[in-house]
């Protein structure tokens, strides 16, 4: 009777000292815009402990790199990938909307392009990785170089790429 009547105190404690956690309401999805990216922060496990960066298109879609080669994703399955992810703008719409329109010409040219990352800027029909597909989307879609890095600039992590000048930060 002595160990129930403990448990019961023991039970009856603990209930007390613990607070219900209160549920957070979601978060709902950003409205996203063609030329949209997307980046998930270094520390995330999805990302590999690296970083990650993807482009959104006109039909809400996220095109980016992965070792199996580019991969096109619904917007809200990206989300749902990630933990956490910061979305940055074109501050020219129409720029973005070009620069989305290039992504998506690559991916449809060269959907299972290697992943490799220490590859050049310059060559769009071959080797790819996350940071570079996105540059040259911009590069070559929109005219815009950002951070201005020269064509045989390789491995570039996905950080390095916001630029201001043509970037805004929308949305942790």
């Amino acid at each position: 009777m002595k160990k129930i009547t403990a448990a019961l105190i023991t039970f009856l404690s603990v209930l007390l000292f613990l607070k219900p956690r209160k549920a957070a309401a979601p978060t709902p999805r950003p409205e996203l815009k063609p030329g949209d990216l997307l980046f998930s922060p270094i520390g995330e496990k999805d990302s590999f402990y690296i970083g990650h960066v993807g482009i959104v298109t006109e039909d809400d879609s996220v095109i980016h790199s992965i070792p199996k080669g580019l991969k096109k994703d619904d917007a809200d399955r990206f989300f749902r990938k990630f933990a956490r992810l910061y979305l940055y703008r074109a501050r020219d719409e129409e720029a973005g909307a070009r620069a989305a329109a290039f992504a998506k010409r690559i991916f449809e040219s060269n959907p299972r392009a290697p992943y490799r990352f220490f590859t050049d800027l310059k060559n769009t029909g071959g080797k790819q990785y996350c940071t570079k597909l996105v540059w040259q989307a911009y590069y070559y879609g929109a005219g815009i170089k950002l951070k201005n890095f020269p064509l045989f600039a390789r491995a570039l992590h996905p950080e390095l790429i916001k630029d201001s000048r043509h970037l805004y930060k929308v949305r942790t």
